[in-house]
């Protein structure tokens, strides 16, 4: 009997070979059921936990400010065009302190400072500073902004961040007012002065084809990203893409196992936002808690967005089996 493509994909997984893009795409499949499905997701929850050694990790990240952006992103609330912040605001770097803080005795993996477009790359620059001197060296340091070019890059390295956060979106160039070819150069310029990269998929709504979510997240591969996964996109009122709604969290489980079943073990974190606990028995091993400006929201946070706090993430990862 000939093996179905079911088969033949799970022999693939369970032989530990990376998926093509062909192979992956049936990860995403609707008729990925029962035990085939629980075989795949099986295997990526296998990976990730040998490849950090069953260690659940947090992703913390620090909304600077709330200010009108005019590459008016259509999911994003920051959107100048939108209107949905309409009282700019933007955290001083005492108050930014405040916030790290409060995180530090978690032991954060990382501490992300998520500045819009135009905060600028001397301001970030010195905030990195600031952040760097009151955070334990084992926590690292993010930064989340715009697009910058190879001077931007080493400046923010030399003032110790060892991470960014920046992708490829989803429709990029279509929902958002940027190109890939401005995505890609800031990628290069991070790649260049050896910042390591961590990008999702992201933002996954129900309108986005199994081909398009593969083709993005191999089009991140060439940028040795550290960090993988998917962020779904949160619907928020009087933005463009608010009345498409929101994926399923078993689609967004099928996206973290394929994402996994393609990146080798130089990808050691796969990250799931929002949380979602059965991702975390498919290939995830990371979640997010953040606070201040938050792009998925109305207003900022004061405290741990919708409630999720560095104790909630050491909670969910005991009960899924991370330490």
């Amino acid at each position: 009997m000939t093996p179905s493509k079911f088969e033949k994909l799970i022999a693939r997984c369970e032989s530990g070979e990376l998926l093509s893009p062909e192979e992956a795409i049936l990860v995403l499949a609707d008729d990925l059921q029962g035990e085939e499905q629980s075989r795949v997701f099986a295997e990526a929850d296998r990976r990730t936990r040998a490849y950090w050694k069953n260690r659940g990790r947090i992703w913390s990240a620090i909304g600077v400010d709330s200010v009108p952006c005019h590459r008016n992103c259509k999911f994003c609330s920051h959107g100048a065009a939108w209107g949905v912040f309409e009282q700019p605001h933007e955290l001083t770097v005492d108050e930014v302190l405040e916030h790290v803080a409060r995180l530090v005795p978690y032991q954060p993996d990382w501490i992300t400072l998520r500045t819009t477009q135009d905060y600028g790359i001397e301001r970030l620059c010195h905030l990195v500073r600031k952040v760097r001197e009151a955070t334990p060296v084992e926590s690292e340091i993010v930064v989340n902004t715009g697009e910058f070019g190879l001077e931007e890059a080493t400046e923010l390295k030399k003032a110790g961040a060892s991470v960014v956060y920046h992708t490829i979106r989803l429709r990029e160039g279509y929902d958002t007012g940027l190109t890939i070819e401005d995505r890609i150069a800031t990628l290069k310029a991070m790649q260049a002065v050896g910042l390591k990269m961590a990008a999702l998929v992201e933002p996954l709504g129900p309108e986005h084809t199994d081909e398009e979510i593969v083709e993005a997240a191999f089009r991140l591969k060439p940028y040795d990203i550290r960090l993988g996964g998917m962020m779904a996109r949160v619907p928020i009122p009087g933005t463009p893409l608010y009345e498409l709604g929101e994926v399923s969290e078993d689609r967004q489980v099928r996206v973290i196992a394929m994402t996994r079943l393609i990146y080798g073990p130089e990808v050691d974190a796969i990250c799931v936002h929002p949380p979602i606990p059965k991702a975390l028995r498919a290939g995830a091993n990371t979640v997010v808690v953040e606070s201040g400006a938050i792009p998925r929201d109305q207003d900022m946070s004061e405290s741990s967005w919708r409630g999720f706090s560095p104790s909630n993430a050491a909670k969910l990862f005991e009960e899924n089996g991370f330490c």
